[in-house]
This record gives C-alpha cells, sequence and structure tokens, in this order.
C-alpha cells in the first residue's frame, strides 16, 4: 500500500527510536555492522512509500492489546476500528488532525524546508569541494606502495591538502583520499591505519550512503529523529570502519590505533556532510569502542543477526490493512470498487459499483468473527431487523441478505458521514459492509440515512434502501 509523507515519517520515527534504545545498550556488544544494516533500512522507510505488513508488527501487536483489554474501539495508524457481529465490518475513515490545515499550505511549508535544507548540503559540498581542488599528489613510497598492494575496481587517487586537519574520502566514481599535509609522514604504522580506515569507507560506498542520507534528511526535515538518525548512523559508519581496521590488521592494534584518533582528533574539523572524515565530535565514543572490541563470536554472530531480523519485521512493518483510510471500500474478492456518489443535501454519500481494482477490507459472513464477538443467530437477526421496513430482510438460516425478494451480494451501510464523498480523501465516517457468504447475489444494495437525525451514537437516521446500478 502507498504510504504518505506523514505516514512515512512517523512509521520510521518509531523504528529509529527502537534503534536508539538497542544503540543504548547494546553498542560494545554487537558487530558494528549490525547497526549499519539497521539504518539501511530505517533509510529505506523513509525514502520508499510502500509498506510490508505482517502480523507480527508492533503495530498488529499494539491493536491485539488494546482490542482484548478494551474491548472498543481501537486506534491504529490513523484509523479506528470498531468490531461488530457477524459479517459486517465497520470502519471510520478518520483523517489525522492535521488534515484539516490547508493541504496546499503544508506542501509549501515542507518544500520550502526541503529546497533549504538541500542547499544546505550543496552549498558546503561545493564550497569543499573547491577548497579540495588546491590538493596534490602525494609522493610517498610507502603511501604507493600500499595503494599497489590494495587494489580496487574504482580508480583511486591519493592527494593531500595543507587546507584539511583530518584524513577524508569524497566522490563516489571517482574517489579521492585526502589526507593532511602536516601530519607526520614517517609513522608507517598510523598511515596504515588511516589508509585501511579509508578505503574501507570507499569499498563500502559509504559516500553514496551519506548522499542518501541527507536526501532522507532534506525530505523529512521537519521530524527531529531524523536528525538524530543522521548524527547517529554517521557515527556508526564511523565505528564500523575502525572495526574493520582492528579485525584486518594483525595483532592486536587497539591501543595503537586509539592514539591514532586522538593524534588526527585535536583538531576540530569542520561540518562536511558528504565526505568521509575523521572527526574529533564522536572521538570519546570511537576511543572506548575500538578498546572495548573483541573478537565476534559465532553465537554473538547469530545473535546479530536475529536481532537486526526480528527488529526490522516488528518496526519496519504494518499491521495487516484492516480498515479504509482514506480509501474506496473494496470488495477484493470480485475487484469491485465502493466509491462516493452524488446524494440529496444531508443524506449519505452512499457507495456505487464499478469494476476496478482497488485495497480495503470486507468481511464475509460470522468466519470473520473472533469468538469473543460471537452471537447467536436471533441476536444476528434482530440486529438487522432495523432493516426489515424498507424492505431488506436477514435469512438467519442461510446467512443471506434480501431486498423485496431479491439476492443480495454485497450491502453497504454509511452508519455516519461528514457529508464529503468517500473518494475525496475528505471523508470522515463510519461504514458497514456485508457480502454475501457465498458470494453469489442477484443486486447490490446501499442503505441512505438522514445525517441531520443522528441518533445517540451519531449514526444516522434510516430512510431508505437503494439499489446500486
Amino acid at each position: 500500500m502507498v504510504m504518505s509523507l506523514l505516514t512515512m515519517s512517523f512509521s520510521a520515527s518509531v523504528f529509529i527510536l527502537a534503534i536508539v534504545i538497542i544503540r543504548t545498550l547494546l553498542l560494545h556488544k554487537l558487530p558494528k555492522r549490525t547497526f549499519i544494516v539497521l539504518w539501511g533500512v530505517v533509510l529505506c522507510r523513509l525514502l520508499i512509500p510502500y509498506d510490508v505488513s505482517s502480523r507480527f508488527s508492533v503495530y498488529s501487536i499494539a491493536h491485539t492489546l488494546t482490542s482484548r483489554f478494551s474491548g472498543t474501539d481501537v486506534s491504529l495508524n490513523g484509523a479506528s476500528v470498531t468490531p461488530h457481529p457477524t459479517g459486517i465490518t465497520a470502519t471510520a475513515a478518520t483523517l489525522p488532525a492535521a488534515s484539516s490545515a490547508p493541504v496546499p499550505l503544508f506542501m509549501v511549508i515542507w518544500l520550502i524546508g526541503s529546497i533549504a535544507c538541500a542547499l544546505f548540503f550543496l552549498v558546503t559540498h561545493l564550497r569543499c569541494r573547491r577548497e579540495y581542488k588546491t590538493a596534490l599528489p602525494v609522493n610517498h613510497a610507502f603511501v604507493k606502495r600500499w595503494q599497489q598492494e590494495h587494489p580496487l575496481r574504482r580508480k583511486v587517487r591519493i592527494l593531500q591538502s595543507d587546507r584539511i586537519f583530518s584524513p577524508l574520502t569524497y566522490g563516489i566514481f571517482r574517489p579521492v583520499v585526502l589526507l593532511p599535509k602536516h601530519m607526520d609522514w614517517t609513522d608507517e604504522a598510523r598511515l596504515r591505519y588511516i589508509l585501511t580506515h579509508e578505503f574501507v569507507h570507499i569499498r563500502r560506498w559509504d559516500t553514496l550512503t551519506k548522499l542518501v542520507m541527507a536526501a532522507a534528511l532534506c525530505i523529512h526535515w521537519f521530524n527531529p529523529l531524523v536528525w538524530l538518525m543522521y548524527v547517529l548512523s554517521n557515527r556508526d559508519m564511523e565505528l564500523s570502519c575502525d572495526e574493520a581496521v582492528v579485525r584486518t590488521c594483525v595483532g592486536d592494534v587497539r591501543s595503537e590505533y586509539a592514539l591514532t584518533l586522538l593524534g588526527l582528533g585535536e583538531r576540530k574539523s569542520r561540518f562536511m556532510p558528504l565526505v568521509n572524515n575523521f572527526n574529533k565530535n564522536a572521538i570519546e565514543e570511537r576511543i572506548v569502542s575500538i578498546m572495548k572490541m573483541t573478537k565476534t563470536s559465532l553465537v554473538g554472530a547469530i545473535a546479530a543477526l536475529l536481532l537486526v531480523t526480528g527488529t526490522v519485521i516488528v518496526f519496519a512493518t504494518n499491521a495487516p490493512s484492516v480498515t479504509a483510510t482514506n480509501t474506496p471500500v473494496t470488495d477484493e474478492t470480485r475487484g469491485i470498487e465502493m466509491s462516493g456518489t452524488d446524494f440529496p443535501e444531508n443524506k449519505a454519500n452512499g457507495s456505487a459499483l464499478t469494476d476496478s481494482a482497488s485495497t480495503g477490507e470486507a468481511s464475509k459472513g460470522p468466519d470473520a468473527l473472533s469468538s469473543e464477538d460471537t452471537m447467536t443467530a436471533n441476536e444476528i437477526e434482530q440486529l438487522y431487523a432495523v432493516y426489515a421496513p424498507f424492505g431488506l430482510t436477514y435469512d438467519k438460516e442461510k446467512d443471506n441478505f434480501y431486498y423485496n425478494g431479491k439476492l443480495v451480494r454485497t450491502f453497504v451501510d454509511i452508519l455516519s458521514s461528514n457529508g464529503e464523498a468517500m473518494d475525496s480523501g475528505k471523508f470522515q465516517g463510519s461504514i458497514n459492509q456485508w457480502i454475501s457468504s457465498d458470494d453469489k447475489g442477484e443486486i447490490d444494495v446501499k442503505a441512505v440515512r438522514d445525517y441531520n437525525k443522528p441518533n445517540g451514537n451519531g449514526e444516522g437516521e434510516l430512510i431508505g434502501i437503494e439499489i446500486v446500478k
């Protein structure tokens, strides 16, 4: 199902909070690539407007627990579901409160913010790139030898500059490793750590990843948790590269590598959003992580895999669709769309049947109910008796509706409505939809109600039944 921008942002926010909690508790106990994978899923959630449903989703769990303890209306992902007996599904297409504001104004504000954010990243990066143009090639025997021993598919240039204070990497398809000119070129161990770290960034396409993160931030600039994601994911990217360096080098090099970071972090680098660089801002976290680093065991790797899988299933998925939120009500079994039609003033915006596929929910007979909602046949018949004066009768033996003697295939009753058509995006109200349990019938009918005369439940007065053509 296609998701709106706000839905994408909210869903990703829940996932981000989960990762922040996991990161706080297990940062030094899990492989650092674990968090890189999790942040990657968050990026997909922020940028891909399609959701995946799972009954193990946190939203499914919340819905189940709430309905179990309350037994009343349950709010889920901006829509509400009301348990109803037998083959009726009641859905309240409730719009978020923010939707009452003018949509064009919101879009204008969002667009201005996105453009401003994108311009900030672009101008900052171009300013840095302009300074990089003064960089000169590195003519150093060890550097050349090391580069020959570590070939990559993409051609990598190693340059030096007197305008930077810590090593960095930039460029996606033609990567460049830029080293500070003032560094100690006689310390080959330090050079080895630095080059290994930067080459890990290049192998993993981290510059491209940073570009994608910046794009997500520009789109969701209004969400503070996305800014938090941007900061933490950049830190975890550096932590993961540190981990790779320590495990690549022979022997226990944690202390030496930590001292290298301290030496490079003595002077704080300015903000460089689209490059990979040694940064003083999170140096303490990196040092602690390096010193606590241990070899990942098989059990640890399996635990990390299970944690990633479970977290993604629970927090990166939505509950299976049980309501129609700002979408037409649809009979999926026959590809029939229930769309809004015009009625006299203050009467129901009912439903017409058209041959088109859509998405929605339709329950079919008593089997659709949970055991706690089951009613006796006599109770069901009594519930439906309200339609009898208008020619719509219910046969409890066959579990079917008949309208003036004709078998009903689909029956829709819009119990309450704000007067807007269901396909207008502004509809608010509740709907009962019934479909013949054997998927047969001669006609489709709808209820007509007068909403100027609501009952105690806010439902319009039933004034008739009409055949849908």
